[in-house]
């Protein structure tokens, strides 16, 4: 089966359009983007997630708590709910894909952008009056309607410096002017792009999730590169004097001495670096956190992985692994997964990247010998399972 391309929850709106006149560019809201929207997890849920060790979770008590917009970090205990106030707190769940794999779902719809642009899937339930103050972030983001109702303000105007209110955990402004306010309700979404401030309060008691994309530093890209470059480098590539030359003074650094370091770096950092495509594959399918996904019942041949299937639901591509592929020449492509690289065949990377789905009848005919085997360790490492 080919992949079926969705239709992106745009309120009718094509993605080449919105990807034209408001990616990255201005705020949208989309009134039913999700028509019929129910949350697919209760507060009780999300609170029974937040007490797990390898969940990233916090809460933001603006009044009520021990000091106004205090942040407690988990795991939390089941103890801390039951003391929490009646109204004006707020629990986000951060990477809900990747430990809830069922929730995946909700990230595919995005797909009209790369895939391995994004962050996280993240969920918040707030008390009646529950916010996490205004702020705004440094990633582009979707954020939609689980249950209840939210009033959102928001602002394109620049936040200067010292509009941070000091001394608390979290980087709250100051002061906030509204441009314009919003109440979102089930299944409602809104689109803000990295920079713009925003304000929900809960109006009610309220779930919503935000699809969050990457905001990667160009101090974290350089800086990565480098490092990237330099792991392998022998011992013996060190800097040599430019010979032939005489300095006018002991202490001096000539031009020549200067012009040997740009050799060096042009020599490494040269944009046309053959190394750059396999280093930037690897740096946006790493996915920084290992969450474990260990596989219930290992095999060794593709005919006992042919039987699982037969027994299971679908094969998938695990949540918590990023795929990716640069397409070589000639029908030859280098496949990323979680940070390492494999060259195979552009037709089974597509094949295996389509969709969360793996149609392992699609995929078979165009196999390798060593193709085949990457699949069954890709799925004997957790990162293709039996949803």
């Amino acid at each position: 089966m080919s992949e079926v391309p969705q239709i992106p929850p745009l309120g009718g709106m094509s993605a080449k359009t919105f990807l034209a006149e408001y990616w990255q560019q201005k705020p949208l809201l989309i009134r039913q983007a999700f028509p019929g929207f129910e949350t697919p997890l209760s507060p009780d849920e999300l609170a029974g997630l937040a007490c797990e060790e390898d969940v990233n979770s916090r809460i933001i008590i603006e009044q009520g708590g021990e000091h106004p917009w205090q942040a407690i970090h988990g795991p939390m205990d089941e103890t801390v709910f039951a003391r929490m106030p009646e109204t004006h707190w707020t629990l986000v769940v951060n990477d809900l894909e990747k430990t809830v794999p069922e929730l995946a779902w909700l990230t595919d719809r995005f797909r009209f952008i790369p895939e391995w642009y994004l962050d996280d899937l993240m969920s918040s339930y707030a008390a009646p009056l529950g916010t996490v103050g205004p702020h705004f972030d440094l990633y582009d983001v979707f954020i939609l309607q689980g249950s209840g109702r939210r009033r959102w303000q928001i602002s394109t105007r620049p936040v200067a410096e010292d509009n941070v209110i000091s001394d608390i955990a979290i980087r709250l402004q100051k002061e906030f002017i509204a441009e314009q306010e919003w109440i979102l309700e089930p299944g409602d979404m809104m689109y803000l792009p990295a920079g713009v401030s925003h304000h929900g309060i809960s109006l009610d008691e309220s779930m919503s999730y935000s699809i969050g994309f990457k905001a990667t530093s160009h101090e974290a890209l350089v800086n990565d590169f480098i490092a990237h470059i330099t792991s392998e480098l022998p011992v013996h590539k060190t800097y040599h004097l430019p010979a032939g030359v005489l300095a006018g003074h002991p202490n001096e650094i000539t031009p020549a001495a200067i012009e040997e370091v740009h050799r060096i770096f042009k020599q490494y950092l040269d944009p046309q670096n053959p190394e750059l495509e396999r280093w930037f594959g690897s740096f946006v399918s790493d996915s920084k956190v290992d969450y474990l996904n260990e596989c219930e019942q290992p095999v060794e041949s593709l005919q006992a992985l042919l039987e699982l299937s037969l027994e299971n639901l679908p094969l998938m591509r695990h949540p918590a692994s990023r795929f990716a592929f640069i397409d070589k020449d000639g029908g030859s492509c280098q496949l990323f997964v979680n940070g390492q690289d494999f060259m195979v065949s552009t037709a089974f990377a597509v094949k295996l990247c389509a969709q969360r789905t793996v149609e392992l009848s699609e995929l078979i005919p165009v196999m390798s010998d060593n193709e085949q085997e990457l699949l069954l360790n890709l799925y004997n490492a957790g990162k293709l399972y039996f949803n």
